[in-house]
């Protein structure tokens, strides 16, 4: 008997409570879609890296391939680059699909296949920043690991960025790392760098989500930045039974 008037008290308190509609509009979040801190972690590990009078970084990176059936094919690299006051470069490419190997001696850039024995060397200009530029632009020539070069250096790409957050800590390879996600038209990219007074890039992300197949691009980073180098590291000498070839323009191809 007495538990009627219990019942009826809590009915009525739901009665008096704000009914909740469908059309209500969610709790608003003042969480900023792109987080100043993090993009400013993103444009100081770049002002460091550009800061450098020499470094040398390994890496070893994973890529997605997607065939015309839509099938991914997942294939390995090992990756070297070597940079002297950022107006030499020496690259190294080997992987499943192809081994590379870059000069550039901040007068001329030199592409080789050592497996294959051919080599072919343009004229460059003496900045890297824009040496890099015209061999990707003027030849399609990607050199490894460019990306190092890139981060945070044009305000175009920061502004790009629809989404900056950070996830939290990590360690890569023993050393404990602050984790990133960043997301912009057509791309989703995660980055791990060093927490220490030295902003290094610990591993990098990248995800093409314009593509069905969502293929990857990863690869992990081992840095030295104390190397020995010497000059003659970045030109070219061709070897015994070499054979130089002409460099086309990627535009000259296209023409064709």
């Amino acid at each position: 008997m007495t538990a009627k008037p219990r019942v009826f008290c809590l009915l009525l308190t739901l009665a008096l409570l704000p009914a909740a509609h469908a059309e209500d509009p969610p709790a608003a979040d003042d969480t900023p879609l792109v987080n100043p801190q993090v993009v400013d972690k993103l444009i100081d590990m770049g002002d460091y890296l550009r800061s450098l009078p020499k470094f040398q970084v390994e890496a070893d990176v994973s890529r997605d391939t997607v065939l015309e059936s839509g099938q991914k094919i997942k294939t390995e690299s090992v990756n070297t680059l070597k940079v002297l006051n950022h107006e030499r470069l020496y690259a190294r490419s080997e992987g499943d699909v192809r081994t590379r190997e870059l000069y550039y001696n901040g007068k001329q850039l030199t592409q080789y296949a050592p497996y294959l024995k051919y080599y072919t060397t343009v004229e460059a200009p003496p900045k890297l920043s824009d040496a890099l530029h015209r061999f990707e632009d003027y030849y399609g020539i990607q050199v490894p690991l460019e990306d190092l070069f890139l981060f945070g250096s044009d305000q175009a790409q920061i502004d790009a960025l629809k989404e900056a957050a950070y996830v939290g800590p990590s360690r890569i390879n023993g050393q404990l790392c602050d984790h990133l996600a960043f997301r912009q038209e057509g791309t989703d990219w995660q980055l791990w760098i060093t927490r220490a007074e030295k902003p290094l890039p610990c591993k990098l992300v990248i995800t093409t989500t314009d593509s069905p197949s969502f293929p990857e691009y990863i690869a992990v980073y081992r840095w030295n930045l104390k190397p020995t180098l010497q000059e003659s590291m970045f030109t070219f000498k061709p070897g015994k039974g070499d054979v130089a070839i002409p460099l086309k323009k990627v535009t000259a191809q296209a023409g064709q």
